[in-house]
């Protein structure tokens, strides 16, 4: 650490935050008027709200560590391990995924990302269809895996592999539904040599490369789809019907309601539209395919960021705001070029988006392809190459990096010293039950209430006297 001094982890309140007081006190309300329109939304959904609700709250639960030296304690508070509405949780994850990928992962060679977008009716349909989204991811990397095989077969290379991860994103700058792809290819090939030792070797796609990508992309994705019956007239009236469809269909087209966008912040001109252009990247009927970012070998930091970026969370709470009238401002990471700076929703509209955001339970959003996939005989030996350190090998997995490590490896805090005298603190016990937190936090002098959202109304008792108020009314005639 700089200067011999270390940083201390200051424990969060998420009480305070916009986020967590919008959510509070509006989500039951979007929930309960789905019910009223007879729409039962999948119970995962209203799952993942409960669960940040109860994220970081010490009334739920906490884990309790001692310093022998200075006899002091240090409670740290559970996580909720939420994959789209937690801005902490999903922070954790994409660097836990991130130090993962680098250090045992990828090897030291160039890599490359690719992304591909596809068209609104795409979007809507593979948000939901797991089954699908595999068949077409499958499609996705094989067109761009066959790209490198056969240049490296031009140049006579023996056994050429290709190795891919990737990536689903289902989110756009604007907290629309936007589901597409991330990957990052190794940009080449790992051949055999004489000897039958593995050797890479570099090729770089060129702009022409990139449109008979997108074009082999196109009609092969909207092949498969056809096939499946999921590109027929018919079916929008189907989905149109399911409340849950008819929140994604609005969230993919970036609106609000059936013909309104959400009120743009700081906009002061009408720009003509401009179809983007780059290097290596092509924009085919809604089909879109970019491939102009590289990481050499040697940038393993700009690796490690890169890594980052592509398994980041939809929601930074940095970026979400209320204004003096109740709505919600959403802060854009990179500012419109008609000079708008943020988008404005209603509670209801912005609980509506992040309804639509939450991928269905037991999909996988981070997928391996080629070399790096499980059951490649040579993954191994080509994952070995990821780091020059030893690296000491033990009986015990590690599935996920230990939170106080990713914190000194991310953000240099030393969550397991003590604050006082910097001695290593010993895990005491980790308490779950409520009466017990309740106790100790109301000792400490510390917030032991735990989060009640806000209910859409009132009591059944009071709704009940109510009912009987007015049939009594009617009967007399009042």
């Amino acid at each position: 650490m700089e200067n011999n001094k270390k940083l201390h982890y200051q424990t969060r309140n998420p009480k305070k935050t916009d986020l967590h007081k919008i959510l509070r006190e509006n989500y039951l309300e979007t929930f309960f008027e789905k019910e009223n329109l007879g729409a039962n939304l999948p119970f995962h959904l209203k799952r993942e709200f409960d669960k940040y609700l109860a994220c970081g709250v010490m009334a739920y639960g906490f884990a309790r560590f001692h310093c022998n030296h200075c006899q002091k304690d240090k409670l740290v508070t559970y996580s909720c391990k939420g994959r789209t509405i937690c801005p902490s949780c999903t922070g954790r994850r994409m660097s836990d995924s991130a130090k993962h990928l680098v250090e045992n992962v990828l090897p030291d060679v160039p890599v490359r990302q690719w992304v591909l977008s596809m068209p609104y009716k795409h979007r809507l349909i593979l948000s939901s269809n797991i089954e699908l989204l595999r068949s077409v991811l499958a499609v996705y990397h094989r067109a761009i895996s066959s790209f490198y095989k056969k240049k490296a077969k031009r140049l006579n290379l023996q056994g050429p592999q290709s190795g891919a991860i990737s990536v689903v994103q289902r989110f756009g700058g604007a907290l629309n539904l936007n589901v597409h792809f991330h990957t990052l290819f190794i940009d080449g090939v790992f051949h055999q040599n004489a000897n039958g030792k593995l050797i890479f070797k570099e090729i770089i796609p060129d702009d022409e490369d990139i449109l008979l990508l997108t074009r082999t992309l196109k009609t092969r994705i909207n092949r498969i789809l056809q096939k499946r019956g999921h590109l027929e007239e018919s079916n929008d009236e189907q989905q149109e019907e399911n409340q849950l469809s008819l929140l994604k269909s609005l969230s993919v087209q970036n609106l609000v309601n059936q013909s309104e966008r959400p009120k743009k912040i700081g906009k002061y001109c009408n720009p003509p539209f401009e179809e983007f252009r780059g290097n290596r990247c092509v924009y085919l009927d809604g089909f879109s395919l970019h491939a102009n970012v590289k990481i050499p070998k040697e940038n393993r930091s700009g690796l490690e960021k890169l890594c980052r970026y592509i398994s980041r969370g939809a929601i930074s709470k940095d970026r979400i705001s209320l204004n003096s009238e109740g709505n919600v401002l959403l802060k854009l990471k990179t500012q419109y070029t008609d000079g708008t700076t943020h988008l404005q929703f209603t509670p209801n509209q912005f609980v509506k988006r992040l309804i639509a955001l939450i991928p269905p339970p037991r999909s996988n959003l981070l997928r391996y392809y080629g070399v790096f996939g499980a059951r490649h005989k040579n993954r191994s030996v080509i994952t070995s190459m990821a780091t020059s350190k030893k690296v000491k090998k033990t009986k015990v997995i590690k599935y996920r990096t230990p939170w106080a490590e990713l914190m000194k490896h991310v953000f240099k805090f030393e969550v397991d010293y003590c604050d006082g005298c910097g001695t290593k603190l010993e895990l005491v016990s980790c308490i779950s039950s409520y009466a017990i937190c309740k106790k100790l936090l109301d000792h400490l002098n510390l917030d032991s209430e735990p989060v009640t959202p806000r209910s859409p109304r009132g009591p059944p008792e009071v709704e009940m006297m109510y009912e009987e108020g007015i049939n009594y009314n009617q009967e007399n005639g009042w």
